[in-house]
């Protein structure tokens, strides 16, 4: 209540203003059906009803594979749809892929000992543990932050449709989220080689180092990417080598041929957070002789305008967090396989930006007014990921589109104080 009562506070007599009255009210919706969506998608994985595996379903088979030794086949298409509906206690109306590296296979070889649902339930524990340290994290960081905008900020991440997807889905999100920001703020004390070592672990999904590993060579950061390399061939390159010397080899090809993984697998592109899912849902087909030049030409933009961020950050003339900021969104619009759990990445910025925009020096920073339109802001951003992933899962994917206002803000909208 004393939370509440200091807000009530600041506010004027007039009351709530419109827009953040009508983003709340967004929110609410918002939230009510992501909660709904939450309970029936766990349900169905659990009873394994529906053919709703989950992308868990892909990690626990593959955990079963290494741990049968048959890890030569770890990579085999046919290999990984036949144990996936080996497994899987209900109808399944498709396998999905397992393109991680070996590693996170083996990181879930000990629980696919047990029957898939109760491994099922153990990983989303997992995650949810994983999540509730995050958010201590964030709250952390967001200290300085008046009350009202902070706990808004950590209800709205923790709630929103990718941080749901993740849990419901079985998903490894929260171990890549939590390594770039743990790098962010290890970088920010000047811990190069630990911030090198604790980004290693993205290299479980390392398309997401698209931008911080590009952002650290025009920062010169030798130590950070030295340790990034060794930690790095650790997780990767040991092993494959102690496993079977070709898989390596075997995972790079078949990530490289995932794009068009053929009947044994489902890719679901038409689904897709990224500009492909945008035009497959238009065209009605995964035409990589379409979206690939699309993606390419907005890869290429992406670049350039992020790469003038670092560049200009080397040198001083931008803060550090605004690049930071965009090497976390790069891969949001240049990977070719992207899903809705992965937009979570982009409370990464949003928090470094909420932490900027409350300097302490600055005193009316903490009024009413920008409180509440930054507050306004978050609902919206709320309610617009949560209609982005129900047009998509309607046939209209466009969520590309407000991961490109976002990136477009951060690179021309960055707040100036400093940290």
């Amino acid at each position: 209540m004393a939370r509440l009562d200091a807000f009530a506070t600041a506010r004027p007599e007039g009351g709530v203003p419109p827009a953040l009255a009508v983003a709340g009210g967004l929110a609410i919706v918002s939230f009510v059906a992501t909660l709904a969506f939450a309970i029936a998608g766990i349900a169905r994985v659990v009873t394994g009803s529906g053919g709703a595996g989950g992308d868990f379903l892909s990690f626990y088979a593959a955990g079963y594979i290494v741990r049968h030794g048959m890890t030569d086949g770890l990579y085999n298409a046919p290999v990984q749809s036949f144990v996936q509906h080996a497994v899987y206690p209900g109808e399944l109306d498709g396998a999905t892929g397992y393109p991680l590296p070996l590693a996170a296979a083996w990181l879930f070889a000990p629980i696919s000992r047990l029957p898939f649902a109760a491994a099922y339930v153990l990983w989303l524990c997992a995650n949810v543990a994983m999540l509730a340290a995050i958010v201590v994290a964030l709250e952390r960081h967001l200290e300085r932050v008046p009350v009202f905008p902070r706990r808004v900020f950590l209800a709205v991440f923790a709630s929103s449709m990718p941080v749901v997807a993740n849990l419901v889905f079985g998903q490894v999100d929260f171990i890549i989220f939590a390594a770039l920001f743990g790098g962010y703020q290890l970088l920010r004390r000047d811990r190069e080689v630990a911030a090198g070592v604790v980004l290693a672990a993205v290299l479980l999904k390392p398309q997401f180092l698209a931008g911080v590993v590009p952002m650290l060579l025009f920062w010169r950061q030798w130590r950070t990417l030295a340790a990034l390399s060794v930690a790095g061939a650790a997780l990767l390159v040991l092993p494959a080598l102690l496993s079977h010397p070709g898989e390596l080899a075997d995972n790079v090809r078949f990530v490289w041929h995932y794009p068009g993984a053929g009947d044994d697998l489902r890719v679901n592109a038409d689904r897709m957070s990224n500009l492909r899912g945008l035009i497959v849902s238009v065209i009605g087909r995964d035409a990589t002789a379409v979206w690939l030049p699309a993606m390419l030409l907005l890869a290429a933009a992406t670049y350039v305008v992020a790469g003038r961020r670092w560049q200009l950050s080397a040198d001083g003339r931008v803060v550090a967090d605004q690049s930071y900021a965009l090497a976390v969104m790069v891969p949001l619009l240049v990977s070719p396989h992207l899903h809705t759990q992965s937009l979570m990445l982009l409370f990464i910025p949003a928090a470094i930006a909420l932490r900027g925009l409350f300097p302490p020096a600055d005193e009316g920073a903490r009024g009413f007014e920008r409180q509440s339109v930054v507050v306004a802001l978050m609902l919206a951003a709320y309610a617009a990921l949560f209609a982005g992933w129900l047009s998509t899962a309607l046939g209209f994917a466009p969520l590309v589109l407000l991961v490109a206002a976002a990136f477009a803000a951060v690179a021309w909208r960055w707040p100036q104080p400093r940290i």
